[in-house]
């Protein structure tokens, strides 16, 4: 873990030891005197929409409304805390919740997976840990939850791109993830991982792409797949998701390829909506070894672009 040292803002916390302390504005939490004013029951896992400066920046600003204890910044795990424990953040919208909680806000957006590297997930994990045993907090996912998890909540932070196999197994405490929390992301550009004909072209013209660019082609009655390769570390059940930027008049019908032990499974998926985020394909058997595990077709009787993005492959 990489702290933010006194290089960046100059002050440490006195309650956890790796994190700099940069006070919210006292107009944007609650002072309190916890634990014996209320237990402290649960942590929330926050998403900030937004960057770590810019959410420092924020809860500073009297007119905000809102903080949250800990901060995490995407890049290496820098842990800035801006209220104190004892305090109460409003985080949760949710009193009971925010009185009982320390909230955890994680610098990036729901929709793109790239904002939680390893680094942020390995010092976010060693905080909760360390906040789990101080205060006696299960290490259980009833009271390490996301905020979309606090009742009445309106946000779906921190959403569905959240490794949440892989960050409970760091919280309690081990330093690598059980094969079930295999996980490993193709995009269009990953070096030997993607190949597809000279009739696929190159686009970065929605903004919802995964990475710098897409694939994109016209549907014909042939197949001209382009191919994900994936190396899959034993044979076992996986889920399949796909990344495309969802486009009105791109295929309605896209047909997505999954190689599993039984054979070629077919999944139709319609790339004019609910794109910019990853979408499960279902769950397959997959056999180990390194190898096309999943393709795009063009053969589609739908009109439209068929596009071929990123994709997706996690044990369960």
């Amino acid at each position: 873990m990489a702290p933010l040292g006194t290089g960046d803002f100059g002050t440490l916390s006195t309650d956890y030891g790796p994190a700099a302390w940069v006070p919210a504005n006292s107009s944007n939490y609650t002072v309190s005197s916890r634990e014996s004013a209320y237990p402290i029951n649960y942590i929330v896992i926050h998403t900030m929409q937004g960057s770590y400066a810019g959410s420092i920046s924020w809860f500073q600003n009297a007119a905000a409304g809102t903080s949250a204890h800990y901060l995490l910044r995407s890049s290496d795990g820098a842990v800035t805390q801006m209220v104190r424990d004892k305090d109460i953040a409003w985080h949760a919208g949710n009193w009971t919740y925010n009185t009982q909680s320390i909230g955890i806000e994680h610098e990036g957006y729901v929709d793109n997976a790239s904002w939680y590297t390893d680094a942020m997930y390995r010092s976010s994990a060693a905080l909760t840990r360390f906040l789990c045993d101080k205060y006696g907090i299960p290490k259980t996912r009833t009271n390490i939850i996301g905020h979309n998890q606090v009742p009445g909540a309106t946000h779906t932070d921190p959403g569905p791109n959240w490794n949440w196999t892989y960050y409970m197994q760091l919280v309690t405490g081990g330093t690598t993830p059980p094969p079930t929390a295999w996980s490993t992301i193709v995009d269009n550009t990953t070096a030997g991982r993607f190949t597809a004909s000279a009739n696929w072209g190159t686009s970065t013209y929605s903004a919802q792409r995964y990475g710098a660019d897409y694939r994109y082609a016209n549907p014909v009655a042939a197949s001209d797949t382009a191919w994900y390769k994936v190396n899959i570390p034993a044979t076992a059940t996986y889920r399949v998701e796909v990344w495309y930027p969802a486009v009105a008049g791109y295929n309605t019908s896209t047909p997505y390829i999954v190689a599993t032990t039984s054979g070629n499974q077919t999944v139709s998926v319609n790339q004019s909506a609910n794109g910019g985020a990853w979408r499960s394909l279902g769950t397959f058997t997959l056999a180990a070894g390194d190898a096309n595990k999943v393709g795009v077709s063009r053969w589609t009787g739908s009109t439209g672009y068929v596009i071929a993005d990123a994709i997706r492959v996690t044990r369960v």
